[in-house]
């Protein structure tokens, strides 16, 4: 096995560990996520994966979730995690202009990590049938400008892939209220995070969380950014 490999699993069972506790801890990335779902009871989880992510931020809440997600492998897992009421399989910017066209509303539209994989041209279309959909409020968390996608996070998805990039600047122009997630010499393409030195990387995501109030603040100092728009 790779060394990366290797890596990519020590830090993904950090990540496991830390999941039952990080989101009561102010600015870690899982208490930004879990905070962006308050103030709503039905929310469409767009481009929802294999429901990890928001099988941990929805813990312990009583919501009605319907999740979008192209990959059927990805589905089934997400199934399997029970926080789903309702899931769809198709792309995302099709579903979401069928759900538009049969003027489905939900208080919350969440979409994390997933405009960075479709093109400008459809992340836009995205956004604006997102705003449709929505009684409440819009949440989008994507890095910011592009990052490229090592190998090792894609698996057999083809649809992991990065095909776009998108600034603060923009988001802020439409109208979304923008927090950064995840400090930039830690989590960016080339952070000291995403190394194969596991005793590096192990002391970069330390000093990252340490400094997650700062990258929240300032996002122009972030890896990633949370942008949530209320209607």
């Amino acid at each position: 096995m790779s060394e990366a490999k290797l890596t990519f699993i020590h830090t993904d069972r950090m990540d496991a560990f830390l999941s039952r506790i990080t989101p009561h801890i102010p600015f870690s990335y899982l208490w930004i996520y879990k905070k962006s779902l308050y103030g709503g009871k039905t929310v469409l989880d767009v481009g929802c994966g294999d429901g990890v992510l928001m099988s941990r931020i929805a813990r312990g809440r009583d919501l009605e979730i319907t999740g979008i997600d192209i990959f059927s492998k990805s589905l089934k897992a997400a199934k399997r995690k029970g926080v789903y009421s309702t899931l769809l399989k198709g792309d995302v910017v099709k579903k979401c202009e069928q759900l538009a066209r049969n003027r489905k509303k939900y208080d919350i539209v969440f979409c994390s990590q997933v405009i960075e994989h479709i093109t400008r041209k459809d992340g836009i279309n995205l956004l604006s049938l997102m705003d449709k959909l929505t009684e409440k409020k819009v949440v989008v968390a994507t890095p910011i400008g592009y990052m490229n996608q090592p190998e090792v996070f894609i698996g057999n998805n083809p649809y992991q892939y990065h095909k776009s990039g998108w600034s603060v600047k923009e988001f802020v122009r439409r109208g979304y209220r923008v927090n950064g997630v995840g400090f930039r010499l830690g989590w960016s393409e080339t952070g000291f995070s995403r190394g194969t030195n596991s005793l590096v990387v192990i002391i970069s995501v330390m000093f990252s969380f340490l400094l997650s109030p700062l990258a929240y603040y300032f996002p122009n100092l972030a890896a990633g950014m949370m942008c949530i728009k209320n209607k």
